[in-house]
């Protein structure tokens, strides 16, 4: 997996996207990747379980432009909710069940 299928699926793949910032969606995808495989450092994981977690960190890293301080309107009554801080909340219970904890 690399960034353009990382573009595909932050954007929709819909032909109105065709002038986004690709700078920026390539820098998402670098950092997703990073700070996936920095979590997971020398542990076993499945490649398709870490592009998984690279897709959900990235799409975070991706909407924090859209939301600077953290606040997202969805809904019909534009209901105000707070993205997560860490890019990596929506990945962790992905990697966590291959993870082998020590005591």
């Amino acid at each position: 997996m690399d960034w353009t299928d990382f573009k595909k699926y932050v954007t929709g793949n819909n032909d109105a996207y065709i002038l986004t910032d690709d700078a920026y969606i390539e820098q998402c995808w670098d950092e997703a990747e990073e700070l996936v495989t920095h979590f997971v450092g020398t542990q076993t994981v499945p490649q398709s379980i870490m592009d998984r977690a690279a897709l959900i960190c990235g799409a975070a890293l991706y909407q924090t432009r859209k939301t600077p301080m953290g606040i997202a309107q969805f809904g019909e009554d534009n209901s105000p909710i707070r993205l997560a801080r860490d890019p990596m909340q929506g990945a962790y219970p992905l990697l966590k069940a291959y993870m082998v904890v020590g005591i």
